[in-house]
């Protein structure tokens, strides 16, 4: 796996200093107490560097001010989330499922020593920290497990070692830390809701990722069929440890920051409704979800409605190990909308869901995914289908 441009030289592991400034000064003020001078001040120096030469700083300064552009159109769930920094990153990749697996761990290993750094400010350690700790560890056990070639085996923690020798991904992994993760509120506990959204979102965009390249290889090569779909059963697990962990957060800890983050809202998550669009097909029911959000539009497409989704591909297939290993990779999604809408019952029940959403009501209409639309294989919308998608 190896960063665009392979063969220039080693880039330093840290950031030039007009940018490393401005990043600490984004990770150290609650996003939202910031005046509204500053924040016209970012957007302009966003333009500025939008406009300006192709130089690395100007990458970088690009990267740190997009969220307070005023100038772009942006969904206020990606001016939150700064998704736009992981598709910078896995942009530079040539092995999405590695680089992703990577991205991953090095979010849960920043977050484990944020939890950890806190403790150290107090003389006891909270409950919700310790444990917070334990579930984020068993995600890097999980992750470890991982399968990345046909041995089914990950070695992950080589894959860890050997990124650790190459100074491009190492810088690359902390322009994604330091130029996203802001927090709105002043909260400790926001940091665990901003990088778990981060990182469900990269799972959101392997699981369809390996969902389209199973969904090719069956019936055309064993080998291949059985590494995605293996592969698919490791990330939709992953999916459930990271939810498992954020968890953590009880009800008044969520509220200490939730009115911070706006009408952000993972219903706006292009990510989030591809993987679904992907493994089951298409959803009528959610139609007006996509009307209600512009950058959501490109999904009413009739392309989308027609293409074969994992769960028609591995239904329709003559061998029965492949619905078998279907079947072992769906039921994770399946615990994890049902937990999902537990969370909603949790932490949504007398109020109205973010992003104009009924709450925990929207969440229960979609636990359900039987019956739905899918046609023909179709190769013309790869690209919306499987590459990791921002706005």
């Amino acid at each position: 796996m190896s960063p665009a441009g392979a063969g220039a030289p080693d880039r330093p592991r840290t950031l030039p200093e007009s940018c490393a400034e401005l990043a600490a000064r984004l990770h150290a003020t609650p996003i939202a107490a910031l005046p509204e001078e500053e924040v016209r001040r970012l957007s302009d120096r966003h333009d500025a560097a939008a406009a300006g030469p192709d130089t690395e700083e100007n990458e970088l300064l690009r990267l740190l001010t997009r969220p307070f552009s005023r100038r772009l159109d942006i969904p206020e769930y990606y001016r939150y989330t700064g998704l736009h920094v992981i598709g910078w990153y896995l942009d530079r990749r040539d092995d999405a499922y590695g680089a992703g697996l990577l991205l991953i761990h090095s979010l849960v290993t920043d977050l484990i020593a944020l939890e950890l750094r806190e403790a150290g400010l107090h003389e006891t350690t909270a409950e919700e920290g310790a444990e917070r700790v334990r579930r984020l560890e068993a995600v890097l056990d999980r992750l470890s497990r991982a399968p990345l070639g046909p041995d089914r085996t990950v070695a992950n923690a080589g894959l860890v070692r050997s990124a650790a020798l190459d100074d491009g991904l190492v810088r690359d992994l902390l322009v994604v830390d330091r130029c996203s993760g802001f927090r709105r509120s002043d909260k400790h506990d926001e940091h665990i809701f901003m990088r778990t959204v981060q990182a469900c979102e990269v799972v959101f965009h392997l699981i369809r990722w390996t969902a389209r390249r199973a969904t090719e290889a069956i019936g055309r090569d064993d080998a291949e069929c059985r590494l995605r779909l293996a592969q698919f059963a490791a990330v939709t697990e992953l999916l459930n440890a990271l939810f498992h962990s954020l968890r953590t957060l009880t009800p008044e800890l969520f509220m200490g920051f939730r009115e911070a983050t706006g009408s952000a809202s993972a219903v706006q998550s292009l990510n989030y409704h591809l993987m679904e669009l992907v493994v089951y097909g298409y959803d009528e029911r959610k139609v007006e979800v996509y009307k209600g959000f512009a950058h959501l539009a490109p999904l009413l497409d009739p392309p989308l409605h027609e293409f074969t989704s994992l769960s028609d591909a591995a239904a329709g297939a003559a061998d029965a190990w492949v619905r078998e290993a279907f079947a072992t990779g769906e039921a994770p999604l399946h615990v994890w909308r049902g937990r999902h809408y537990g969370f909603g019952r949790r932490y949504l029940s007398d109020i109205k869901g973010s992003g104009g959403t009924e709450g925990a009501g929207y969440l229960k209409r979609f636990v359900g995914k039987t019956g739905l639309l899918s046609g023909d294989r179709i190769d013309d919308t790869e690209q919306l289908l499987t590459q990791f998608a921002f706005c």
